[in-house]
């Protein structure tokens, strides 16, 4: 049974403050706020926040199988908002806002209203098959979109719940953006088996935020790298959530030390601690290490999900998986929404990898992420990880050919000869080469990964690069 169905009555499926909905009362929002959208089969964009109706809408889309939304940030910049409108010519827009130009007011909640186009349809009609729309970069609201199929949703929602062990008795707390494939993954699998979602917006930092896991006995916690770096220097112990059962982690490599800090911590107070790998276009989940061999196997993205397979490509070293969540592919206009699946259940990931003898997967870089230093080829994704370790930090790289640009942040800045000298001798690269900027804090996407793009602008800037 799907996700969107939400067969299971009475029990608490939603918490927003003191509001609260049972999947009956979500199953009824749901299919109200459907009647709202345009008939026929189109497509949408719903600019998410965590909120009850947010959610019923993204539900009835699903439910009504006519509408496709595409989910964004609920912040999204409103020329980036305004340049998917031109391009996708969407039937309806769903923001937290007034109607823009050209479109009526249908539903006008509290902090949602549903405005569809005065004019006819926008475009050619999306493929059957298709379900939701996501941006290949959902912080910046790129144009790029990633197709999925609600095969490949429901899949994945039922591997997570498979692989997790989750049960009825589950409740998540909102720590990411609902339009961020992550976040999207955790409300998701959560309905799929029946648990709760607890909606916030509020930060980590905030007492608000554990006032709310403590009050609705929130049972998993869940995060991107930049997460767990709060929470180590918060603490487990201080956090003081006796029905915590799990901790998840994925969104990126998490530093090797921080690692083994959270598995040894969480094996201390009773918790299960998993470590995952995803991407946007598988749905998102690809892989997982079981808890009990995370610290025997640290650095790795472990095994594949249940229903996928993965391998190395014995020519380019690169990872690819299999599995019915593999996406329909992209589009980058509205005509390429009525294509068909292009992908066939295989996702060339861009990761370089390898995988051990027990076939546990280790990323070692980006296919991309590569630098020509003095002829050499540097992988960025190997120099992070390796003066991760060594300073203790967590460190971002970028630049461009014979030209490394190492960014460092918090405490003391960290001294440019060691790192010079560190890179010089893992790559025997001439330090000259290599620069080192200080940040007070490193720059972060809305979904807690690193503003690469930010980075590069900054490595560029006085250099004329």
């Amino acid at each position: 049974m799907r996700f969107w169905q939400l067969p299971h009555g009475e029990r608490t499926a939603l918490v927003e403050g003191s509001r609260t909905l049972s999947y009956l009362e979500l199953a009824t929002l749901a299919d109200e706020l459907a009647t709202r959208l345009p008939p026929g089969r189109g497509m949408g964009i719903l600019a998410m926040p965590s909120t009850i109706e947010a959610v019923a809408l993204y539900l009835g889309a699903l439910r009504s199988a006519r509408q496709v939304p595409l989910l964004v940030q609920a912040d999204t910049d409103p020329e980036l908002l305004a340049a998917l409108v031109a391009r996708y010519a969407p039937e309806w827009i769903a923001t937290p806002g007034p109607a823009p130009r050209g479109y009526t007011t249908t539903y006008a909640g509290d902090r949602l209203g549903i405005h569809v186009r005065d004019a006819g349809p926008g475009g050619a009609a999306p493929h059957p098959d298709l379900a939701v729309l996501l941006s290949t970069s959902g912080s910046t609201g790129s144009s790029k979109l990633v197709r999925l199929s609600a095969q490949g949703l429901a899949s994945n929602a039922a591997s997570i719940v498979a692989y997790l062990g989750l049960t009825a008795d589950d409740r998540a707390i909102t720590t990411l953006p609902l339009a961020y494939s992550f976040g999207m993954s955790i409300l998701n699998s959560h309905l799929g088996c029946g648990g709760c979602v607890v909606l916030s917006e509020d930060s980590l930092m905030t007492r608000e935020f554990w006032d709310a896991a403590r009050g609705n006995a929130v049972t998993s916690l869940s995060g991107v790298p930049a997460t767990y770096e709060i929470l180590r220097r918060m603490g487990l112990a201080r956090l003081q959530l006796p029905s915590l059962r799990m901790l998840t982690q994925a969104g990126g490599r998490l530093r090797d030390e921080l690692v083994g800090h959270f598995a040894e911590s969480a094996r201390d107070h009773g918790l299960q601690f998993f470590v995952m790998y995803g991407q946007t276009e598988a749905s998102p989940r690809i892989s997982y290490v079981p808890p009990e061999r995370l610290l025997d196997k640290v650095g790795s993205i472990g095994i594949p999900v249940p229903g996928g397979r993965m391998h190395v490509d014995a020519g380019s070293g690169e990872l690819v998986y299999e599995g019915p969540n593999v996406m329909m592919g992209y589009a980058t206009s509205r005509a390429e929404l009525a294509g068909a699946d292009e992908q066939h259940g295989v996702l060339r990931t861009g990761d370089l990898a390898r995988v051990d003898a027990d076939g546990f997967h280790y990323i070692t870089g980006r296919a991309k992420r590569f630098l020509k230093i003095s002829g050499n080829r540097v992988n960025l994704d190997e120099v992070e990880a390796m003066l991760s370790a060594a300073l203790g930090r967590q460190i971002a790289c970028s630049g461009s050919d014979d030209d490394l640009v190492v960014f460092s942040h918090g405490g003391e800045a960290a001294a440019q000869y060691e790192v010079r000298r560190l890179v010089q001798a893992r790559y025997k690269l001439f330090g000259g080469l290599v620069r080192c900027i200080h940040l007070e804090a490193l720059p972060l996407l809305s979904n807690g990964k690193t503003d690469y793009p930010s980075l590069r602008q900054l490595a560029g800037e006085g250099t004329g690069k």
